[in-house]
């Protein structure tokens, strides 16, 4: 970069040389006046050097340095002798002057309380960055331009005394002249945000000037940057209450905000005493900042009513009134568990073991069994490994587009079989309800089945003529329902009944056939102890509790034992992709891949006991199955 005006000069210099051309053009020649005319089309003209002359000296000019500034401001807290607390949305925290992610903002709150302090005064510590290293005595000025007024930012005076301008500082050095680092300005904010009345919704600007003078390259240039701070105190429109009902010991209530765009955030109050929609703040409750449209008021007295309402909170916290004020009023519901033994349910929960009668312990030993055979199994199965369950949940198969069966392979040693399994599932708690009442809790509340997920891990016992392999099964489902008014209705509280069924089997796999002429189909069985883990919840998605007549309190969690069989068919997916079965086999030691279906008889009643939750079912799964 030229530096200077004799730079620019000796550039041109350069240029004319290097070119040849003449800076000023001598008179022809009498010689020169005789020549012939040339052909331009055959000889360059000479004025094409003169227009490099001009491009460069151009060019040079537009690389002198420009009036660009750089403050970054390292932070703002309170002035000694102030007692206002700036917060984050005045950007208290270090950042670039123009940076569009950060932004400054006083909103109607902040404007409230800057004019209600005695010393509303913040220290702005800032730095100029880019001060040039030549410039060893630096100048700066700072000015302030309340909302409407103006500053002249080409001087660190002000000509104009109707501007509503003010100035901190004019010429002042820097106490850190070599880096120009760590200035601090104390900022009085009710005189920065003059003649602003709170009351009034705007988003109007206040400006402070940061001007400084730069003579490092011989020519005295005035440089200025402003900050800018927005005065937001325009509130957001109200939401519209849209939905508000009462459910067992809560309220639920949804809304719609009026503008999307600008709004962010809601806030509900409520109150056993009346308020008024352009008061909200004076309930007695109200909830943080939500991000949704709905919520639901928990702890509340039943039969009691509730006065509620909800504001709207745009992007700086300015929030609205309400739009109205609703009523609502608790009722006594009942979720599933409740419902279940009002209509005549003669569980009362807990875990059972693998007896009939009141063989109740702390998770039930054939729970607890089943449950460190599953870890034994796990950590016994040296071979399977975590990469290897990734991989194996994005394998997707081969195209079952071709079939043509292959001969036996080299493999790997098969030790174990991973199944991933999913079916519907749908518990058959009305069952002991048949011989008595006829009632029907679980249909009333949840209706149908329900989508279950899980897994079984097989370890390999005795080959051969097939495959007996000892193996544990794990799996996941929940339904969610409506709880029940004591009319009978439906409530608008939520209610959850959670089960996780465990197996040990024994298992037999024919799969000689296929391996030893290709043949895809791999029939199996499997038969064993089961044990369902389950938990019920009510509206406020706590553990469900039942009191009955007589007091007692019985919690909606517990375990039931049982039997399981299966009969299933696998297909063997390698016969279809030869090559990538063998590239499975030797890059994740999987030796085949299937797709399978089985049918599950699941019976989970603690072996008839009629104090246990019946959780049987006849499940139809799906899934893939990998032999390890």
């Amino acid at each position: 970069m030229v530096s200077s005006p004799w730079g620019v000069a000796k550039l041109a210099r350069l240029v004319h040389e290097s070119c040849l051309v003449p800076l000023v053009a001598a008179p022809p020649t009498d010689a020169e006046m005789e020549r012939p005319v040339v052909d331009t089309a055959q000889k360059p003209t000479r004025r094409l050097p003169r227009l490099a002359l001009l491009l460069a000296t151009a060019m040079t000019f537009a690389a002198l340095p420009t009036s660009a500034l750089t403050i970054q401001i390292d932070g703002i807290t309170t002035a000694p002798g102030g007692d206002y607390t700036p917060n984050a949305r005045l950007g208290t925290t270090s950042s670039l002057l123009g940076d569009s992610s950060v932004s400054h903002v006083v909103n109607y709150t902040d404007c409230k309380a800057i004019f209600a302090a005695d010393a509303p005064t913040v220290r702005v510590t800032w730095s100029w960055l880019d001060k040039p290293v030549a410039l060893l005595s630096p100048r700066y000025g700072v000015k302030l331009a309340p909302p409407g007024a103006t500053c002249d930012g080409n001087s660190m005076t002000e000509s104009n005394t109707d501007s509503g301008c003010k100035i901190l500082a004019s010429d002042k050095a820097f106490s850190q002249p070599l880096t120009a680092a760590g200035e601090f300005t104390d900022i009085d904010l009710s005189e920065l945000l003059k003649g602003a009345d709170c009351a009034v919704q705007q988003e109007v600007e206040a400006r402070i000037y940061f001007i400084t003078t730069d003579n490092s390259t011989g020519v005295s240039q005035t440089l200025s940057q402003t900050f800018n701070l927005l005065l937001d105190t325009k509130a957001p429109v109200a939401p519209t209450v849209e939905t508000l009902s009462g459910g067992g010991q809560n309220i639920r209530l949804t809304w719609a905000h009026a503008d999307t765009a600008v709004t962010n955030y809601a806030r509900v109050y409520w109150s056993k005493v009346p308020f008024t929609a352009s008061a909200p703040s004076t309930a007695t409750n109200k909830s943080d900042k939500l991000t949704g449209t709905s919520y639901q008021i928990q702890d509340l007295d039943n039969g009691t009513t509730y006065y509620v309402a909800v504001t709207a909170i745009d992007g700086n916290d300015n929030e609205s009134a309400a739009n109205e004020v609703r009523e609502g009023v608790p009722i006594e519901v009942q979720d599933f568990w409740q419902y279940y033994k009002a209509s005549g349910g003669s569980s009362d929960a807990g875990y059972y073991g693998c007896s009939a009668g009141t063989g109740r312990g702390a998770g039930g030993w054939a729970g607890l069994g089943l449950i460190l055979l599953a870890a034994w199994l796990l950590l016994g199965a040296r071979r399977f490994g975590l990469r290897r369950v990734a991989l194996l949940l994005a394998f997707t198969g081969a195209a079952l587009a071709t079939w043509a069966p292959t001969a036996a392979q080299a493999e790997s040693p098969r030790t174990a079989s991973l199944d991933l399994r999913f079916g519907y599932y749908a518990p058959q708690v009305d069952n002991e309800f048949a011989k008595t009442n006829g009632q029907t809790p679980f249909e009333t509340v949840f209706g149908d089945s329900a989508l279950q997920k899980g897994f079984s891990l097989e370890q390999n016992l005795i080959g051969g003529f097939g495959d007996l392999a000892i193996g544990f099964s794990a799996g996941w489902w929940s339904q969610t329902g409506k709880a029940r008014a004591l009319d009978g209705s439906s409530a608008q509280d939520s209610t959850e009944l959670m089960i996780v069924p465990l197996t040990l089997d024994l298992v037999y796999r024919f799969n000689w056939l296929a391996f030893k002429t290709g043949f895809p189909l791999v029939p199996y069985v499997k038969g064993g102890l089961a044990y369902a883990l389950w938990w019920g919840f009510d509206g406020n998605g706590d553990v469900s509790k039942y009191t009955g007549t007589d007091n007692k309190v019985t919690e909606a969690q517990g375990g039931v034992a049982g039997l399981h069989g299966v009969v299933g068919l696998r297909l063997l997916l390698d016969v279809f992709e030869p090559r990538a079965a063998r590239g499975f086999d030797l890059e994740m030691g999987v030796n085949h891949s299937y797709l399978f279906c089985e049918y599950q008889v699941l019976s989970l009643n603690n072996f008839g006991d009629a104090k246990a939750l019946d959780l049987s079912d006849e499940v139809i799964l799906f899934g893939l199955g990998f032999d390890l």
